[in-house]
């Protein structure tokens, strides 16, 4: 391979990389650094399966009646996927300088549709009552320019809400809310809410002795040891004896969703209704199932939620949200085929309860270097054309449209060969994603190496963090601007019509008439 065509010396930052790089991408020129079992795999006859699944699929043949006299050459040219090309929105207005939030802004601009917000509750209802949806003074472009801890503010990759809808709407950006429903203690329950659990309950002797703390202020259980509040009491028996604290705790989970309803509702496209809950389909350490119909609290693989809480939520959103907002649950279920099928379990159970779910959501966190490392050599066949299709199918099953939610494809080193590799996975892993059916969109989560959090500090993003692009930025420019977009000259037929077959999307067409030039707009 001509490696002059790739990365020039790596000159390693604080916590990213910094190199040109050259601004056609060309997989070829990168597959040097993949073992030859792993090119075995996405092989030609793969490849050609893929290019006739995108042409199958994501294609479309149109005919638009211009009223053009016969002959008229007619420029066609596509401005917008009908496919979402998403991203994570964390880090709005939260970089040190006014050209890197350019940057940032950029990307969204220019290669992403569609932007995911977030929305926990830990940070978007630090206080009791009041949502964060505005500009702070912990949390807006002066404060942060100056801010030498980032990571250790209360906002910090949970910027104010109304700020990202309004950047979305102005540069006309799906909008994607994360989340109303998670029982995650310690990335999404506030701290005035464990808080108040502890003072009131975990100080009793017998719960206090099976409770292990997170922080050295013993504020914040640990997820797996939060049910320690039930005591040795069932779901039923907690709930009788200690009414008080089961119907606050429903009440305080749905305010805070019906908030965001009230406030977001008629301007969010779509929502992660319930996040990460096939877990729940396994049953607790006595047997018994979590989520039980009717019930009035529930023995969540977190801790304590409310009773029936993901049939509950997506009940809510159905009577509350807009017809217009789509529904989706969201989970890191594909894996392994265990949970997979605890996924698939628990949709088919929602379903059946007349839950609406509109997309189900899938996350792609390659957050072991081992398993990546086994992936690039050809070791495993995990995430290979074989095994994506196998697992995704049984997703299809349901005939629900599916989303790659959320993404980490790592560089495991920072050099030139490192980001080679993350290139060609994450070129690969598109088209093959792209290929399927029943999937309408994928989003990248982290855009920058080193502003992640906890096990997802690796070199994840596509801009290094100096802002510079990565290989991989290239690699889903290349594809997403120019290999699936269309634009082609046509000649109007002899009734004034144009046909072709393009990509599905909105499409603009320019032609002269009279010594004018026209232009209309239409969707394919």
């Amino acid at each position: 391979m001509k490696k002059e065509l790739l990365l020039a010396a790596i000159v390693a930052l604080t916590a990213g990389c910094s190199a040109p790089v050259t601004k056609h991408f060309d997989v070829k020129d990168y597959e040097y650094a993949m073992g030859e079992k792993y090119l075995a795999q996405w092989n030609d006859e793969e490849n050609a399966r893929i290019d006739r699944d995108i042409e199958k699929y994501r294609k479309a043949d149109g005919v638009f009646a211009l009223n053009v006299p016969e002959g008229t050459k007619v420029q066609v040219e596509q401005t917008r996927h009908a496919f979402l090309f998403g991203a994570q929105c964390f880090n709005y207005r939260q970089l040190e300088s006014a050209e890197k939030n350019a940057a940032y802004e950029r990307l969204f601009q220019t290669l992403f549709n569609g932007a995911t917000i977030p929305m926990f509750w830990k940070e978007s209802e630090p206080e009791k009552g009041k949502l964060h949806t505005g500009f702070s003074a912990d949390d807006c472009v002066d404060f942060w320019a100056v801010c030498s801890d980032r990571e250790k503010q209360r906002f910090w990759r949970r910027p104010a809400i109304t700020p990202i809808i309004d950047f979305c709407d102005r540069n006309d950006l799906r909008k994607h809310g994360h989340l109303f429903f998670w029982g995650n203690t310690r990335r999404n329950v506030p701290n005035w809410l464990l808080k108040d659990i502890r003072e009131r309950y975990f100080a009793r002797p017998v719960v206090a002795a099976k409770v292990k703390w997170v922080d050295e202020a013993r504020t914040i259980p640990d997820d797996l040891t939060y049910n320690a509040i039930f005591e040795e009491m069932t779901p039923e028996e907690f709930a009788k004896k200690e009414k008080e604290f089961v119907a606050e705790l429903d009440q305080l989970w749905f305010d805070h969703m019906n908030q965001l309803i009230r406030l977001y509702g008629n301007r969010i496209d779509s929502w992660d209704v319930v996040n990460e809950a096939s877990i729940e389909m396994r049953p607790d350490e006595n047997g018994n199932a979590r989520l039980v119909e009717n019930s009035a609290i529930c023995r969540s693989f977190y801790g304590p939620m409310p009773g029936d809480y993901v049939a509950r939520a997506f009940l809510c959103a159905k009577m509350k949200l807009p017809e217009s907002a789509k529904l989706f649950i969201n989970d890191y279920a594909m894996c392994d085929s265990t949970m997979q099928q605890l996924y698939v379990d628990l949709i088919s159970q929602l379903k059946k309860r007349q839950c609406r779910i509109d997309g189900i959501g899938c996350q792609v966190h390659l957050f072991q270097k081992q398993v990546v490392r086994e992936m690039i050599g050809g070791k495993s066949d995990y995430h290979s054309p074989r095994w994506v299709r196998d697992a995704y199918q049984k997703l299809s099953a349901l005939d629900t449209p599916i989303r790659i939610s959320e993404i980490t494809i790592p560089a495991l080193t920072c050099d030139e060969k490192g980001e080679a590799e993350q290139a060609v996975l994450a070129y690969n892993l598109y088209r093959l994603w792209f290929s399927l059916e029943k999937v309408e969109g994928i989003t990248w989560w982290n855009l920058i190496d080193g502003l992640t959090a906890g096990k997802e500090k690796m070199f994840s993003g596509i801009l290094r963090l100096d802002m510079s692009k990565k290989p991989v930025y290239f690699a889903l420019d290349d594809l997403i601007n120019r290999q699936w977009k269309t634009k082609l000259t046509v000649k109007a037929d002899k009734d004034g019509k144009i046909s072709f077959r393009g990509f599905r999307g909105t499409y603009k067409a320019t032609w002269k008439e009279g010594g004018r030039e026209r232009v209309v707009s239409f969707k394919l």
